[in-house]
């Protein structure tokens, strides 16, 4: 035990760089822990077994902490903050910092600090020591999570008016409604001042065999299903939903859901 000891000191005293200091410390931990783990069976009165067992979840968490410390999804360039003037703000739901997942590069980060910038359309994550935000590669991103919010991103097509970006998933069955989620700078100089502020307007799209339909009327939606057409027009009329801007999105989910349910 004392050789462990020994071997831990030395290498812990030669590292210098930072991170690698981090990253070399928690490893060269779990090994210490292990070490000290074999040595409690033998002497369970000397070393008690419990505190091990702590002390080896302590590594292990410090151990992966260094770990996402170094990963991709924190090597972005840094997030250019929006005109302060600009009231409100241009972030989906909240400019509180949220946790989420990220599948970025192939890889699905969890529980990771980000915003969503809705006027940019582009992730901002926050790396666990703070201080700075960063902006990933969109292209890079196929999907992430905000809370019960689930995004997907999808690479449009000018012919069907679809735009490239990111998706809500509003409903998720064998048809998809989706929602673009956008905030755009509102500018009113009328008073001789700069005054500003975000308005967010919502646009949808229905996946259906693998193409998408920007869905703008409650025609334009009903068109798509024309099969059962009569059904869904008589669900709508005795199910009271309208097109109007408040009521829009729940309108094409229940209609979206109602389709699936008849045909499969």
């Amino acid at each position: 035990m004392d050789v462990n000891l020994a071997i831990f000191s030395g290498l812990k005293a030669t590292l210098t760089d930072q991170r690698g200091r981090k990253h070399m410390q928690a490893t060269l931990a779990i090994l210490l822990v292990l070490s000290l783990s074999n040595y409690a069976v033998g002497q369970t009165a000397r070393v008690d077994s419990s505190f091990v067992q702590m002390a080896k979840s302590q590594a292990i968490d410090l151990y992966e902490k260094s770990l996402k410390l170094q990963s991709h999804i924190y090597e972005g360039n840094q997030y250019i903050n929006h005109d302060p003037r600009i009231q409100v703000h241009p972030y989906y739901v909240t400019d509180t910092i949220q946790t989420g997942s990220v599948d970025y590069k192939g890889v699905l980060y969890r529980n990771v600090n980000m915003l969503y910038d809705i006027n940019r359309d582009e992730l901002a994550v926050q790396p666990p020591d703070g201080g700075y935000r960063l902006t990933l590669r969109t292209d890079k991103i196929a999907a992430f999570s905000l809370g019960k919010h689930q995004f997907t991103r999808i690479v449009g097509d000018s012919v069907a008016g679809i735009r490239t970006g990111f998706y809500e998933i509003i409903y998720d069955g064998t048809i998809k409604a989706l929602a673009k989620r956008l905030k755009t700078v509102h500018e009113d100089i009328s008073g001789g001042t700069y005054k500003a502020d975000y308005l967010q307007k919502d646009s949808f799209v229905i996946q259906k065999n693998g193409a998408f339909f920007e869905v703008k009327t409650k025609k334009s939606v009903l068109d798509l299903f024309p099969d059962q057409a009569k059904v869904l027009k008589k669900f709508v009329r005795a199910n009271h939903l309208k097109f109007k801007d408040d009521q829009r999105e729940q309108t094409i989910i229940r209609i979206t859901q109602r389709y699936d349910e008849l045909t499969h």
